[in-house]
C-alpha cells in the first residue's frame, strides 16, 4: 500500500517580509501633523451669455501635507450644466469625479511616493455650460483633507462664487431694401409735370422754347428764308436781262 506523502506547509514569507517592512517603515517615519490649508477659494466669471463657457476652480493657498482630498462643488442645475469629463485635478495623482443633479463630489489621491501637495495649488477645474439667464451659484459645502499618515480635518462652508448669466444677444437681421425711388425725391426720374427734360415747354426742341437756343432756331430760320428770297429775286432779274438781249 502506498503511504500518503505528507504535505510540506509552505510559509507566506512574501507576506510576512512586505508586512515587516511596513511596520518597519511606520516606525521609523516621523510624526506628520495634520494636513491644512489657509483657504479655499472658488473661482469664477463675473458674467457670461447663455450658451458661453463658465470655468471654476478650486484652489487652496497654504496647504500642507495635502496627500489626498474629497470636496463637493454644488451648482444651480436650472442655470449651468457640467460639462462632460472637463474636471481636472493636478498631476500626479488620481481622481474620481461624480456628478448628482447640482453636486459635483471630486476626490483626489496622491499615487506611491509621490508628496503630498504643498503651497498655493489648484484643486480642481470645473467646466459648464450657461442654460438660462439669471445669477448662477457655486459653493463649496464640504471639503475633508488628508495627510500621508492619514489624518484627516474636514472644512464646511468652504468657498462660495457668483456669475451672472445674461440673455444672448439678438443676431443682426439684413435691412430690407429699399424701393423704387421717389421721383419726386432727389437724383429720380422727373414725371412728365415736372421741371425738367421731359417737360415739352422747357425743353430746347419744344415749340414753345425759349432762352437762347430758342433764338439761336428763329435766326437760323430767319437767315434761311431771306437766303432763298435773294435766290428768288436773282433768278428774276437775270432771266429779264435775257428777254432783254434777245429782242
Amino acid at each position: 500500500m502506498t503511504r500518503p506523502v505528507p504535505r510540506r506547509r509552505l510559509r507566506p514569507r512574501a507576506a510576512l517580509v512586505g508586512g515587516l517592512a511596513l511596520a518597519a517603515a511606520a516606525l521609523a517615519a516621523p510624526a506628520h501633523a495634520a494636513p491644512s490649508v489657509t483657504a479655499v477659494t472658488l473661482g469664477t466669471p463675473a458674467s457670461v451669455e447663455v450658451g458661453a463657457e463658465i470655468t471654476v476652480t478650486v484652489a487652496a493657498t497654504g496647504a500642507v501635507d495635502l496627500y489626498a482630498y474629497d470636496l463637493a462643488v454644488a451648482y444651480d442645475p436650472a442655470r449651468v450644466a457640467l460639462v462632460d469629463d472637463s474636471v481636472v485635478t493636478p498631476d500626479g495623482g488620481f481622481a474620481d469625479v461624480t456628478d448628482d443633479a447640482g453636486t459635483v463630489a471630486v476626490a483626489h489621491t496622491r499615487l506611491g511616493t509621490s508628496p503630498g501637495l504643498e503651497g498655493d495649488v489648484t484643486l480642481a477645474t470645473l467646466t459648464f455650460t450657461a442654460v438660462a439667464d439669471g445669477v448662477a451659484t457655486f459653493t463649496v459645502p464640504a471639503a475633508t483633507l488628508v495627510g500621508a499618515d492619514s489624518a484627516t480635518v474636514t472644512l464646511t462652508d468652504a468657498a462660495t462664487g457668483t456669475t451672472t448669466v445674461t440673455a444672448a444677444a439678438a443676431p443682426p437681421t439684413d435691412e430690407p431694401t429699399d424701393g423704387p425711388s421717389d421721383p419726386a425725391d432727389d437724383g429720380g426720374t422727373p414725371s412728365p409735370g415736372d421741371d425738367g427734360a421731359s417737360d415739352p415747354s422747357s425743353s430746347p426742341t419744344g415749340s414753345g422754347s425759349t432762352g437762347p437756343l430758342a433764338t439761336t432756331g428763329a435766326s437760323v430760320a430767319w437767315f434761311a428764308g431771306a437766303a432763298l428770297l435773294a435766290v428768288v429775286v436773282g433768278a428774276g432779274i437775270l432771266l429779264a436781262r435775257r428777254r432783254a438781249a434777245t429782242r
